[in-house]
Order: C-alpha cells, then sequence, then structure tokens
C-alpha cells in the first residue's frame, strides 16, 4: 500500500466543506470508504423537501388556527403559538441549505445572508426549544397549583416569559455568526471562520454551549415536568388517562430523537484531534453522516404541530370553528331552512365533512370525534348560535 493521502497547507485553497473540516486537523490521513456524496446530496435535497413542504402547511395551520381563535383563553395557548412561529421560521430557512447541498455546498449569496440565514436559523431554533421546555413547566403548574396569585398573574407571566425567550433567543447566536465568513476558496463558502490558532477552543466552547442550552437543559426541564405531569394525570383515574400519558411520554422520546444524536456527533467531532482520536475510517463515517444527522434533527418541526396541537381536542374544535368562520352565512341560511329544527346544527357541520349526504344523514354520520367536540366546545364551534343535541346521537 502507498502512503496515505494528505491534505494541502492550511493557506491552500479547497474545494469542498469537507476537506476544510478536515484542514483543522493536522494528523489526518483521508480514508475513503467509497460513500458516495452524490447519492448523499439527492437523499438530503429530498428529506430537506419533505420536510420545507410539510412543515410549512402544518405550522402556518397552526398559526392561522390560533390567530383566528385568540379570543379564547387558552393555559397555554400562547406558548404553541409562538413555538409554532418559531419552528416556521427555521422551515423558511430550509430552501437555502436544500440549494447549498445541491450545490456541494458552494455558496452563492453573498456574505450578509451567509451571515443572516445562519443567525435566523438558530435564532428560532433556540425559540422553539425554548417555548417547548416552557410550556412543559406551565402545564405541570396550571394543573397542580391552586395558587389566587397564580391565577390572577398567569397571562401576564406567560407574555413576559414569551418576551424574554425571544430576547435571549436573539443573543444566543451572536458568538457564532460573527465568525461566519465567506472563505476564499476555489467556489465560496459560509463557513464558520474562527482564528485559526484559537479555532479549536473557539469551536469546542461554541458547541458545549449549544449543547448545554440547546439540549441538555431544556432536556432535563422537559424530561422531569412532563414526567410529574403524566404522574399527576395518572393518578385522576379518567378514561383518557393512559392516552394522555402517553402522549406525554412521546414529547420526551421525540425531543430526544430529534437532538441527542446531533448533539453527540458535533461534540465527538470537535474534541477529536485534541482531547479523544478516533481511527480515520470513523471520523470519515461521522463527516458523511453528520449532515444527514443534521438534517433529521429537523423533524421536530414537523411532529411539533402533531403532537401539540393536531392531537388535542381543544385545537380540534378551534379548528372547526375557524374553518365555519368562513362559511358564507347565506349558506348557512339556506341549511337552517332546508334541515328540521332537530338537526339543523348537524346538516351545517354535514355540508363540511359528508357534502353528498343528505342532511338528515349527516347529522348521524359526522365523525364521533366531531360530536364529543361540539359537546366539549359549543360556544367555539358556532358563535352566537344554540347548539342543541339529541342525547342518542351522543
Amino acid at each position: 500500500m502507498g502512503e496515505p493521502e494528505t491534505l494541502p497547507p492550511l493557506n491552500e485553497a479547497y474545494h469542498n466543506l469537507t476537506e476544510l473540516f478536515y484542514a483543522f486537523n493536522h494528523t489526518f490521513s483521508i480514508c475513503n470508504l467509497g460513500l458516495d456524496d452524490g447519492i448523499k446530496r439527492v437523499f438530503l435535497f429530498i428529506l430537506y423537501l419533505i420536510i420545507f413542504v410539510v412543515g410549512l402547511v402544518e405550522n402556518l395551520l397552526v398559526i392561522w388556527v390560533n390567530w383566528q381563535t385568540r379570543n379564547y383563553r387558552n393555559l397555554v395557548n400562547l406558548y404553541i403559538f409562538n413555538m409554532a412561529l418559531a419552528d416556521l421560521g427555521v422551515v423558511l430557512s430550509l430552501p437555502v441549505w436544500m440549494l447549498e447541498v445541491v450545490l456541494d455546498y458552494t455558496w452563492l449569496w453573498g456574505d450578509f445572508l451567509c451571515r443572516f440565514t445562519h443567525y435566523f436559523y438558530f435564532a428560532n431554533m433556540y425559540s422553539s426549544i425554548f417555548f417547548l421546555t416552557c410550556l412543559s413547566i406551565d402545564r405541570y403548574v396550571s394543573l397542580t397549583t391552586s395558587s389566587h396569585f397564580w391565577h390572577q398573574r398567569q397571562h401576564l407571566v406567560r407574555r413576559i416569559t414569551c418576551c424574554c425567550i425571544w430576547a435571549f433567543a436573539a443573543i444566543l447566536p451572536l458568538p457564532e455568526v460573527v465568525h461566519m465568513e465567506l472563505t476564499d476558496t476555489i467556489e465560496p463558502l459560509c463557513f464558520f471562520m474562527a482564528p485559526l490558532e484559537t479555532f479549536n477552543e473557539w469551536a469546542l466552547g461554541l458547541n458545549l454551549l449549544v449543547a448545554l442550552i440547546g439540549f441538555l437543559i431544556p432536556f432535563s426541564i422537559m424530561a422531569v415536568f412532563n414526567i410529574l405531569t403524566a404522574r399527576h394525570i395518572r393518578r385522576c383515574n379518567k378514561p383518557e388517562s393512559r392516552k394522555n400519558c402517553y402522549l406525554i411520554y412521546a414529547y420526551i422520546i421525540v425531543f430526544l430523537i430529534s437532538w441527542l444524536p446531533f448533539h453527540l456527533i458535533l461534540l465527538i467531532l470537535t474534541l477529536e484531534g485534541t482531547h479523544i482520536f478516533l481511527h480515520c475510517y470513523v471520523l470519515e463515517f461521522l463527516y458523511f453522516f453528520y449532515d444527514i444527522i443534521d438534517c433529521l434533527s429537523l423533524i421536530h418541526c414537523v411532529v411539533n404541530p402533531i403532537l401539540y396541537n393536531f392531537l388535542s381536542k381543544n385545537f380540534q374544535g378551534k379548528l372547526i370553528s375557524a374553518v365555519v368562520r368562513y362559511i358564507p352565512k347565506n349558506q348557512m341560511e339556506q341549511k337552517d331552512r332546508d334541515g328540521s329544527s332537530s338537526n339543523t346544527q348537524h346538516s351545517i357541520l354535514g355540508c363540511l365533512f359528508s357534502p353528498r349526504l343528505p342532511s338528515s344523514a349527516a347529522g348521524a354520520l359526522v365523525y364521533p370525534g366531531v360530536f364529543l367536540l361540539l359537546k366539549l366546545y359549543p360556544s367555539n364551534i358556532l358563535p352566537g348560535m344554540e347548539i342543541n343535541f339529541q342525547r342518542e346521537l351522543l
């Protein structure tokens, strides 16, 4: 076997991001595992595209529904609304990453967007995590406290907390963003470029900060308060307690799966060469899959709306309320004239869910969940209208 191929000196140009990463570890030899970068770029583009489209639709729907029903006072609605805004911000940055992947990490949008795109992404990422953490705390406190002060001041506390989260998340990315710049290579690259003599210290410090503030502390708080909430719900011995407990445990598992692999690989790659030493084949493998793990961490932008909104009966009721607001009044009046007095309201909802069925059949075939939602939130469904339910249908 010939001697392993080594990288050129640091002052020479590098063509792709992988070589630039390797350049900061002088002892590296390039190990060729035969991993296909072309296939990886195609896979990443498709994955980014799916997350972008689905996350965009879901978070816009969550924002729209919560905005349309903002007059209804919900204990945790403010955190959910702001978390959806933050997730939407993360999703809106994905088209840039998609194009960067397709162009083999060549950056074509100038120095300002190099800094601003990273700042926008990280600020919204931190915000989403912090809102999720505060949501876990708020739910437990709201369930267990009987303090008069809390019930009188809870909305003010939530508003102040949300403002503080946005402000704190706006500051956190600055140490990294100030060192983002276009590198002087054959093709421009948007890259973290701390001074070379202290690069390892900068990288280690920033990555430890990200892991601590963006994962370890939020996950610990979230896990503790969600487990306490699940235990409190289990003691209530209600029929839906088991289902709610499973949903709460899903909150913890999804957050762990989304972020643990990313922070673990990032920490290993940061420590390598200064504190730990890995075989070059292991490093080649980790560098190759780092981008994929980074992309998979964005799954939370798709899963959060489902777990915290679409599975919630409260949100389902608000969704129906928001949709009903846009039904033309003349259509509602026509349905009111055509239907009998005993199933008028059922006919209105029947035209939404079963438009091809007669009004009498539609009222009986609307999903059972709709009846439950109408029973729980009648004032939210048809504001200003009195809804009378037949006992035999419920």
